[in-house]
């Protein structure tokens, strides 16, 4: 396993997450180290606890995985970071930025769903350290707080429409992937990836399948009669510019003729290349290519439109 792949399965970023906790935790400990004192009179080694009894909970729910264990760690981030900011004694406090990177990191990992309640979450928290700790401030001090958790705020907001826009960009790139914009049928790259297991298939309970390769120069209008033709058994995929591919279980040569004379007789100048599938060991995307070099022998007239493509050795 390659170290992109361990990063990216689900346990690699389990631990990366862990990881990220740590570090973020351990920053925190060192600058209330560093502190003259806390928000609080409260004692010395308070941090230190908090950081002992916050890294082994998440560890706890590390190793023990249970049910919605993420959504409990996301909890604890909360409820911790809220504890945090009453002991920060900034003002206004430095801490509250962990706060949002608990947002924002959620949002990246899991979603604009999880994003958005995380934001909701923080937010509550917000709701009430804030007027503890505004209690306690002179009105400048209040003031820089408040627009720290404003502008803070709006820029939670920003990058989750970024998170938003970011996903429905990537639907659209897989849609795009797997269905051809013009004909509605699956890519070429969705036909090679998901349908190579009808060949061994049909040879394993010997049915035959046709497969069949179709040149039109006009393929959206093809395709619409295509697709009220075919069974709803059949395949169907737009191969490259001019060509669509067509699967045909259970399916004899004589009677994938008869589907391609009826396609060229309601569209003229169709040429079409065929062969029946002997080899339950062929490649579909060899099978096809196949089906590609027998299609320089058609021509557009009546009696060389179509070709029979000659066994795969």
């Amino acid at each position: 396993m390659t170290t992109s792949s361990r990063i990216t399965s689900d346990q690699g970023v389990v631990i990366m997450q862990y990881l990220a906790r740590a570090l973020f935790a351990a920053l925190a400990v060192i600058y209330f180290h560093h502190a003259d004192s806390f928000f609080f009179a409260l004692p010395k080694a308070t941090p230190w606890l908090l950081f002992a009894a916050y890294v082994g909970l998440q560890l706890l729910l590390l190793f023990w995985r249970p049910a919605n264990g993420d959504a409990f760690a996301s909890g604890l981030d909360l409820l911790t970071l809220g504890i945090v900011l009453l002991l920060d004694p900034g003002n206004p406090p430095p801490t509250m930025a962990l706060l949002f990177i608990a947002v924002l990191s959620n949002g990246l990992l899991h979603g604009i769903k999880r994003f958005l309640i995380m934001l909701a979450g923080a937010e509550i928290v917000l709701a009430f350290v804030l007027p503890i700790r505004l209690s306690y401030v002179t009105t400048p001090s209040a003031s820089a707080s408040l627009f720290l958790v404003i502008a803070l705020s709006a820029c939670m907001l920003y990058f989750g429409l970024m998170i938003w826009r970011n996903q429905a960009l990537a639907r659209a790139a897989l849609e795009a992937t797997w269905r051809d914009p013009d004909t509605d049928f699956i890519s070429r790259e969705a036909l090679i990836s998901t349908a190579g297991w009808l060949v061994p298939l049909h040879d394993r309970i010997s049915s035959p399948m046709t497969l069949a390769l179709v040149h039109h120069d006009e393929l959206p209008q093809l395709a619409n009669r295509v697709a009220h033709r075919i069974r709803r058994s059949d395949v169907a995929a737009r191969y490259d510019k001019q060509h669509l591919a067509l699967l045909l279980p259970c399916t004899a040569t004589a009677a994938a003729e008869q589907l391609l004379n009826d396609l060229r007789d309601r569209h003229p100048g169709l040429r079409a290349a065929i062969m029946t599938l002997s080899d339950g060991d062929a490649a579909l995307e060899q099978a096809l290519a196949h089906l590609q070099s027998s299609m320089a022998r058609t021509r557009d007239d009546n009696d060389h439109w179509l070709a029979h493509a000659p066994p795969m050795h």
